[in-house]
């Protein structure tokens, strides 16, 4: 009888865990050359527009909605139209790897580009993990 009760209270006792903590987690980087904490983009002489490449880490298939200060501009039937330097969203994909591809042009050389990914949780969809990471376009 003593080792059927000392089964059932081992078979019968199960760990909790309660973690607060938001399921959340990012990572941006580029590969371009990095000196003192600001990435540098060398612009290709002659070009009308170029592009180049930041990457992220984060969850499988995570949303990262970005950000930025920085505008470009293009003049249509008589109107300005001003365009952030990145499009608003990515996904990740199946390993949590992503990509966001962010426009520059000749009025751009000169400035520090300022590159915001933000990503919340399915589970804390008012709270958000952001990172921010600068380019010099030179």
């Amino acid at each position: 009888m003593k080792k059927l009760l000392i089964l059932l209270t081992l078979i019968g006792c199960e760990k909790f865990e309660y973690n607060d903590a938001p399921e959340m987690w990012m990572h941006i980087y580029s590969d371009l050359p990095y000196e003192n904490g600001i990435y540098i983009f060398d612009y290709p002489d002659g070009q009308e527009s170029s592009y180049f490449k930041i990457h992220y880490d984060s969850y499988p298939l995570q949303r990262v909605f970005w950000y930025s200060p920085d505008e470009f501009y293009v003049v249509m039937w008589q109107d300005t139209i001003w365009t952030p330097v990145i499009n608003f969203n990515t996904y990740a994909d199946d390993n949590g790897l992503g990509h966001q591809m962010v426009y520059v042009n000749p009025t751009l050389i000169g400035d520090t580009l300022n590159l915001i990914g933000a990503a919340s949780s399915e589970n804390y969809p008012f709270e958000e993990i952001a990172q921010e990471i600068l380019v010099k376009i030179q």
